[in-house]
């Protein structure tokens, strides 16, 4: 790949499209992988993996809380958070401050699923972004997080 020019309008018309081609490419693989994982009979969906993820990074948490830190709709975290339940990943109580709220955990055995994936997932990546610099890596995240936001405010 070449190098774009700084204030170039035609340099960065290309570099632009040349971003928007791998995030086409990048959101359809991650559809596909999706696809593939809700597949697998006895397995964990890609969803479910990212929102017990969320409860392992972060601990205990009401249902809308985590329907956020997921970015999920409350009703979509909910059915997740019951068929989590019925496998035995998640643990729900009541809260302690509102008595009407419920709080999910993860059970033990939940973690030890959610590590073995996050483990494999981080290994992917890893081998994936070997021989990129830090400085591309950085440049990289400032335009994912962009593009995030982007799609956050529609």
């Amino acid at each position: 790949m070449g190098r774009y020019r700084r204030n170039d309008p035609a340099s960065e018309s290309v570099a632009r499209d040349r971003v928007l081609e791998s995030l086409r490419g990048l959101l359809a693989a991650a559809a596909s992988r999706r696809g593939r994982d809700t597949r697998r009979t006895g397995e964990l969906s890609f969803a479910q993996i990212r929102l017990a993820a969320r409860l392992h990074e972060q601990g205990a948490m009401t249902g809308m809380r985590l329907a956020e830190a997921a970015h999920l709709s409350p009703s979509a975290a909910s059915e997740m958070l019951d068929g989590l339940e019925r496998a035995g990943v998640v643990c729900r109580a009541t809260a302690e401050a509102d008595r009407r709220s419920r709080v999910f955990s993860l059970s033990p055995e939940g973690a030890r699923v959610v590590e073995e994936k996050l483990r494999g997932f981080r290994a992917e990546v890893a081998e994936a972004l070997a021989g990129c610099t830090d400085a591309e890596l950085a440049a990289a995240a400032r335009v994912i997080d962009r593009l995030t936001e982007m799609f956050a405010r529609r």
